[in-house]
């Protein structure tokens, strides 16, 4: 069962959980980080974060933000329909961020994540953290 905030406004942190999903808040709250668990993906759960992201980041309000896809507990995608879900759930949820990136476990995670999202080129693919943020955080102000 997913939670999320009730009210129409997120503060900084946790602000949605599943047993596949985890989002948060960061950096005054203008870095959105999902972070994968270790649980295999269901339509339930997938479902639950794309209506939580549809009401909370619609598409107008995204160009706000930047997104990190932390991918690093996620199992390997091994199979052409886990693979299609994945990539369609992730042409969704990267779409119309100022940055957004996917951070990885492995090289291997590197060379899938960088194919599935090469015709959409808009997210970066990263092993190291400290990289991943430093470049979606070079893409924001603070005022």
């Amino acid at each position: 069962m997913a939670s999320s905030t009730s009210r129409g406004r997120l503060a900084e942190g946790e602000v949605f959980r599943s047993s596949q999903f985890v989002v948060l808040r960061e950096s005054g709250g203008k870095l959105v980080r999902i972070r994968r668990t270790d649980v295999p993906l269901d339509d339930q759960a997938t479902a639950d974060l794309l209506t939580f992201f549809d009401r909370f980041f619609p598409p107008l309000m995204r160009p706000q933000f930047v997104l990190l896809l932390d991918s690093r507990e996620a199992p390997m995608a091994v199979d052409r329909e886990t693979e299609r879900r994945v990539h369609e759930t992730g042409a969704r949820l990267l779409s119309g961020f100022i940055r957004s990136a996917i951070l990885v476990a492995s090289a291997t995670g590197k060379l899938q994540a960088a194919r599935m999202t090469r015709e959409r080129g808009k997210a970066s693919v990263f092993v190291d953290e400290t990289e991943a943020l430093a470049y979606l955080l070079s893409e924001l102000s603070f005022d």
